[in-house]
């Protein structure tokens, strides 16, 4: 039970407790630290008390090679930039959530209970998702919420537990034939278009139809694609006013004459950006609003409208450089080729889509993702043990 709610408390922490407005922004923050704190000490205690009973980590190099850009990209700050290594230490806090990969194999948590909390993220997302959209303006969340694209824009953290749960639910609503599953996959599907963002529309569609046509747990795919068409065509017209609005959104930017913003980014920050050859290895590390690092790469975000965060893998490798890149590769590499149990088959699709997500939008450095990354991590893990060994790993993984 201790070791839920910890895990709990680490998940909210991640996700900066919703953004609650009625929490004050300073106690998040420390509670968002605390959690990190609370890993690194797990981690001690078992290094300590534990030494030689620890599980296979399948995924601890790449981890470590994590750490390692982490820590280059200080250097690159301060090298490159003059950034404090204080500052950047810091500043660097959210990236630090890659230690519950090692925590969770310090608590020898069952992942069976890991799944489990998760669900109730994701169900705490949805629902706080729709009740923030029905009173807005009216806002309980200190996010960004506008009025575009036909809908109301509102972006509340914690999604990626959401993503989850909609391939682990789409695989259950097959496997059981319980089609109430496929009711929580509806209602987050509508999340990324009450939000306008056309790129999660196509790729969390993507990922589906990919799903259906080569999960092995979908046995009729011609009837369940006819019926999919039919579920997207019955979508478009309850939402039909934002999908018009996309699209005029999407004319518009492809008549006109110059290049895309993010392209421009990118160009930029993969060429003038960097003050020497050196961080092209080291990178360039993230900035910090009491430096004058911050307050160059803020000039660049309201002057010309550059976001190192909107240019998803490049941005990654212009702050965290070669070493995190080549991390990612490895890690999306283990993903596709260790054996995990027929259960966690979905996980694959999962991994599919988060390659599109990382390309477009770098979801290896926000905190939500990585602890949600960090914890098919340690799936990976136990599935793959109990496969090669043929039974559970009861000596390591116990009850409370």
């Amino acid at each position: 039970m201790l070791r839920n709610i910890i895990v709990i408390y680490i998940f909210l922490s991640s996700a900066t407790f919703f953004r609650f407005t009625y929490l004050p922004k300073n106690l998040v923050l420390l509670a968002s630290f605390g959690a990190i704190v609370l890993m690194v000490l797990g981690i001690i205690i078992d290094l300590v008390y534990y030494r030689g009973k620890r599980f296979p980590q399948k995924f601890g190099g790449e981890v470590g090679l994590i750490f390692l850009a982490i820590a280059f990209s200080i250097y690159g700050a301060k090298w490159g930039h003059d950034q404090s290594f204080i500052l950047s230490i810091w500043v660097l806090t959210p990236m630090y959530s890659y230690f519950f990969y090692y925590f969770l194999h310090s608590i020898r948590m069952k992942p069976e209970d890991l799944e489990k909390l998760m669900i109730y993220m994701g169900f705490a997302f949805i629902g706080l998702f729709f009740i923030q959209y029905m009173l807005y303006p009216t806002m309980l969340f200190g996010v960004r919420a506008q009025e575009a694209r036909g809908t109301i824009r509102i972006f509340i953290p914690g999604g990626a537990f959401a993503v989850f749960v909609y391939f682990l639910f789409l695989q259950k609503s097959f496997t059981t034939g319980n089609k109430v599953y496929l009711l929580f996959c509806l209602f987050y599907l509508s999340v990324p278009v009450l939000q306008g963002t056309r790129s999660s529309i196509v790729s969390l569609l993507l990922g589906t139809v990919i799903f259906i046509l080569f999960s092995k747990k979908v046995k009729s795919k011609f009837l369940v694609t006819i019926l999919m068409a039919m579920a997207g065509m019955l979508v478009f017209f309850l939402f039909q006013d934002i999908f018009m609005a996309l699209i005029q959104v999407s004319e518009e930017q492809a008549s006109q004459n110059e290049e895309d913003i993010r392209v421009r980014a990118a160009k930029f920050f993969l060429t003038e950006f960097y003050p020497t050859n050196l961080n092209y290895f080291l990178g360039n590390g993230q900035s910090h609003m009491m430096s004058a690092y911050g307050m160059k790469v803020f000039y660049y975000k309201v002057t010309y409208g550059y976001y190192k965060n909107d240019i998803g893998i490049i941005g990654e490798f212009v702050k965290y450089g070669v070493v995190f890149v080549l991390a990612v590769i490895l890690i999306f590499r283990k993903f596709f080729t260790l054996k995990i149990e027929s259960k966690y088959g979905f996980i694959k699709f999962w991994a599919f889509l988060l390659i599109i997500s990382e390309i477009s939008g770098g979801m290896f450095q926000r905190p939500t993702a990585i602890i949600v990354i960090t914890s098919i991590m340690y799936i990976y893990d136990i599935s793959n043990f109990k496969l090669k060994n043929k039974a559970p790993p009861t000596e390591v993984i116990k009850s409370d």
